[in-house]
């Protein structure tokens, strides 16, 4: 089910996907060339060699951590020399310090405790703590900027915001990939615009444009698909006396078959159905049939009878028999044949049915767009039933079903079984059409 639209939009979102890959490696490739042409300021210049080199002594450090024990047992001699070299530096220092203060006792006794003074001072344990915390401070103030700086540097180069360009590439092969398989232009078009709304200027990581793609169509199709939903067992609960169920549809649409279906669903509360289809032959003795095979009771009249009279009668005997609903069929027709319409209407009109149901063929195609604005603005239709899904690929139809009258798709049928009647679910479905 839906088969072909789910191959069809995996294929449209994997190619703009590699596009915007392509054109990610170019930009990066194009700012790397403007970065070597566009003179640098030497204050930002130095800043990028200080993390460089603070990169560099990292890299050292794991890199040592990789060599074999004889490499590193021989770097860390090299180290200890280098120790001792500057501790000779500052005994140095200190013996300098003392040949000062002998040459000191040669003079005057004041020059004495004044050079000795001012060596103490140099010393003291409080000037060194000093130093040393103000050391630490101009650290932690150098490393709260860089945890400032590196963030940004890092987001340009692994996000990227999706320009009106690259959206433009997207939404042309979505909505290619939706009218090839049977949605409404109109409906297409309202897709492509929410995923518009929903990407543009939006920052993404590198790498990542598929899944967002998808997010975003995702929501889209459930914006289209999701409609309020109808519960018809609290309809039929909170009804008092019987809730009565009006089918409607073009010829052809699998009106009957799925009329018997519903009516096995709901035969816990003991169905009454009307045979209105007075026009088409052998539907009267197609609704018999069923009825032998569920058990629900049949009200009919005559071929070429009034159709209204027909669920009129069949109000009064569920209301006399204790049943809680009826479902009535009608003749399948369209725009073309007035009289049917107008009896169509005549039923509405005199019976006041509680919901409309618009059943739909799946394998209509963009039909189905046409035909349910046609019923709906001919009598108003409460919800509908998308036939024949179990052998139509393209799912489309189930996009436009939904979204042309703003009602909502109720079930879906799969089969020919009185079981083949499953709950229409857009989550369900949006999640298909894209894992």
């Amino acid at each position: 089910m839906f088969g072909s639209l789910k191959k069809r939009l995996q294929d449209a979102v994997k190619k703009v996907s590699n596009i915007v890959a392509k054109e990610e490696i170019k930009e990066v490739e194009i700012a790397e060339e403007k970065k070597e042409e566009k003179p640098v300021d030497e204050e930002v210049r130095e800043e990028i060699e200080e993390r460089i080199e603070k990169l560099e002594k990292i890299e050292e450090k794991i890199e040592e951590e990789r060599l074999p024990p004889e490499i590193v047992e021989s770097k860390a001699e090299s180290k200890k020399i280098f120790e001792e070299e500057k501790q000779r530096e500052e005994l140095e220092e200190i013996e300098g310090k003392i040949h000062e203060i002998e040459e000191a006792k040669e003079a005057e006794p004041e020059k004495l405790i004044k050079k000795i003074e001012e060596i103490l001072e140099e010393e003291k344990p409080e000037k060194k703590t000093e130093e040393i915390k103000k050391k630490i401070e101009e650290e932690e103030k150098e490393a709260k900027k860089e945890k400032r700086f590196l963030p940004a540097i890092f987001r340009k180069v692994i996000e990227k915001k999706l320009s009106e360009s690259d959206i433009e590439k997207i939404l042309k092969e979505l909505q290619i990939a939706l009218l090839e398989n049977d949605t409404a232009l109109e409906v297409a078009e309202k897709i492509c615009e929410d995923v518009k709304r929903d990407l543009l200027n939006k920052s993404i990581k590198r790498g990542k444009t598929e899944e967002i793609i998808k997010e975003a169509l995702r929501r889209a199709m459930l914006d289209v698909m999701s409609q309020e939903k109808i519960i018809i067992e609290d309809s039929i609960n909170s009804k008092d006396g019987p809730f009565t169920i009006l089918f409607l549809g073009f010829n052809g649409t699998g009106k009957t078959t799925t009329l018997a279906k519903l009516a096995y669903k709901f035969k816990e509360y003991r169905p009454v159905v009307a045979a209105a289809d007075t026009f088409r032959a052998a539907s009267i003795e197609q609704l018999e049939e069923h009825s032998r095979r569920i058990g629900f009771d049949l009200v009919k009249h005559k071929y070429g009878a009034d159709s209204a009279a027909v669920v009129f009668d069949a109000k009064k005997h569920a209301q006399a028999a204790g049943s809680r609903l009826v479902i009535a069929d009608t003749a399948g027709r369209s725009h073309a044949n007035v009289n049917l319409m107008d009896e169509l209407k005549k039923v509405v009109r005199v019976n006041n049915p509680d919901m409309k149901i618009l059943v739909l063929d799946a394998l209509t195609g963009n039909d189905i767009y046409d035909q349910a604005r046609l019923f709906n603005e001919a009598v108003g239709v409460d919800a509908i039933i998308l036939t024949k899904t179990d052998v139509y690929e393209k799912g489309g139809a189930a996009l436009s079903a939904a979204y042309t009258i703003k009602k909502p798709i109720l079930y879906l049928g799969t089969g020919q079984g009185y079981d083949d009647l499953k709950e229409f679910n857009p989550e369900a479905i949006a999640k298909m059409l894209l894992e």
